[in-house]
């Protein structure tokens, strides 16, 4: 995991994005592995994954992919019922939940052997 935050912070710094975005997608992208991890490669695994950061004028686009089984996690998606409890809420799901609240667009797709996400991230400036 660490060379994952020390990939993420350098490209965050190469793409001039802000401390506080930045500490945003390491949240997501430690989200999306420990998902990869856990539940994709059932914890026994030395399989990789891929991330991808792509600078635009007003943002950025964030390509996570992994070699699990096929899994389309925002086939899934269900918004937060807000008039219940945290703890009330269906088990899994919340990770889910802040990837939506932080970017400004998400999809998947099957891409050959591996599963591809696509975040998108409006930016503020460096700080």
């Amino acid at each position: 995991m660490v060379e994952i935050r020390t990939f993420v912070e350098d490209a965050c710094t190469t793409a001039g994005i802000g401390r506080e975005d930045c500490l945003k997608v390491l949240l997501i992208v430690e989200e999306l592995f420990t998902n990869t991890v856990t539940h994709g490669y059932c914890e026994e695994s030395e399989s990789p994954v891929w991330i991808a950061f792509d600078p635009r004028d007003t943002g950025f686009i964030l390509r996570y992919e992994d070699a699990a089984p096929p899994h389309n996690p925002f086939g899934e998606f269900r918004p937060m019922d807000t008039g219940v409890l945290v703890a009330q809420q269906p088990v899994g799901g919340l990770g889910l939940k802040l990837i939506r609240s932080l970017a400004r667009d998400a999809s998947y797709s099957r891409e050959g052997e591996r599963n591809c996400i696509r975040l998108t991230f409006a930016t503020s400036p460096s700080d």
